[in-house]
């Protein structure tokens, strides 16, 4: 690839996509049209009947009506264009929600055959001429190997990634586990020596004070130790049925904003019920809350809004009208000990990832209506039985 070039322009470049392609696709359009809903239905019918690839697809009937009209628009973009970095990034999303789903790769590519194989059918049933077949036939192949290419580039990412994140994650993990105990036990003794002065010394307001500042930083210390514990060990999800705005409401109760911050909290109408621990969830919008709280300052707002999506989950942004993420740590922030904040530790955001991946969740860091830091957090929908 040159310097600076795009990985679609080179992808382009690689199999010699270029005007005539174009034009060849888009009148492939208005004869594809009439078949795009049957191709989606028989694209689906095959993954329903494969048991290990139908596991990627835990949103039931509901869910599945709604990735086929994911499906049938993202076939009409094949044909539609433009072929930009704008379509390049629409690709990698779909790659991205892949690798989310942990849908293996093989079935990836035998779901694209399906969809070459439905297509083909339809420029050799519908072209005039062998001369229009012959090109038509060359620019679906072409975009459709592109479309497999910026999949597995996004296969690609997630893998190094994990790489890094397990090696640096087992670093962490060996370092918890060499210092916690060795910290607890002075922290009791200190705990230990607290109860015994409380009992002992005159009730001076002044040393009661420091008494009550030493045990605040004693709780603080042993909630750091726990929450490195809990980043390193498995801690089984009690998943249930629950209603998202209870959960809130909960958060709320004990993490309020302070006086001088806004919060507006939209989760909807009829908002389905999630699969989750309503425990670990509540530790994980406390988090984000308090983070957002301080991100915001004096006279700032944060908002948390909540919606259904078209692949059967419930995303919930929590965001912030403060100065947003640093670039240089954008690729680190979901890892222990990075924070961007002065007296932060850098716990709280790798907790909440693991939490969430323990209910089958994600979060990231995305876009919101406030010009701060949005993270989203994605969550399973209940479904019946």
């Amino acid at each position: 690839m040159n310097q600076g070039e795009h990985l679609f322009d080179e992808l382009k470049r690689y199999v010699d996509f270029g005007r005539e392609d174009e034009v060849a696709l888009r009148g492939i359009l208005p004869r594809a049209l009439p078949h795009i809903p049957a191709i989606a239905e028989d694209f689906y019918a095959h993954i329903l009947d494969h048991r290990e690839a139908s596991k990627s697809i835990t949103g039931g009937a509901q869910q599945v009506e709604r990735l086929k009209g994911t499906l049938r628009t993202w076939m009409e973009g094949i044909f539609q264009g433009p072929w930009d970095d704008a379509y390049f990034e629409r690709r990698a999303r779909i790659g991205r929600r892949h690798v989310q789903i942990d849908l293996p790769q093989q079935y990836m590519f035998t779901a694209m055959n399906v969809i070459r194989g439905h297509m083909t059918d339809v420029i050799l049933d519908t072209a005039a001429d062998r001369n229009q077949v012959r090109r038509e036939l060359h620019a679906l192949d072409k975009i459709l190997d592109m479309e497999l290419a910026i999949m597995l580039h996004t296969y690609r990412e997630d893998y190094l990634v994990r790489m890094q994140q397990t090696e640096r994650l087992a670093t962490f993990g060996q370092l918890v586990a060499s210092i916690g105990h060795e910290l607890r036990n002075p922290l009791g003794v200190i705990e230990s020596s607290l109860f015994l002065l409380r009992g002992r010394v005159p009730a001076d307001e002044k040393v009661v004070r420091h008494l009550d500042r030493i045990e605040a930083q004693v709780r603080t210390s042993n909630r750091i130790i726990s929450d490195m514990l809990d980043i390193v060990r498995e801690l089984p999800a009690q998943r249930r049925p629950v209603p998202l705005p209870h959960i809130v409401k909960a958060v709320l109760d004990t993490t309020p904003p302070p006086e001088n911050v806004s919060l507006a909290v939209d989760l909807g109408k009829g908002l389905p019920e999630v699969a989750v621990d309503p425990d670990q969830l509540r530790q994980v919008f406390g988090n984000l809350l308090e983070n957002a709280y301080q991100a915001a300052g004096e006279g700032g707002e944060v908002r948390m809004l909540a919606r259904t999506t078209d692949d059967g989950m419930v995303e919930i942004v929590v965001n912030d009208s403060g100065p947003g993420i640093d670039p240089a740590i954008r690729n680190r922030l979901f890892e222990p000990l990075v924070t961007t904040k002065v007296k932060g530790v850098g716990l709280g955001l790798s907790l909440s990832r693991r939490i969430l991946e323990r209910n089958e969740g994600t979060i990231t860091l995305g876009q919101g209506p406030l010009p701060g830091a949005a993270f989203v957090v994605r969550l399973p929908l209940h479904t019946e039985p």
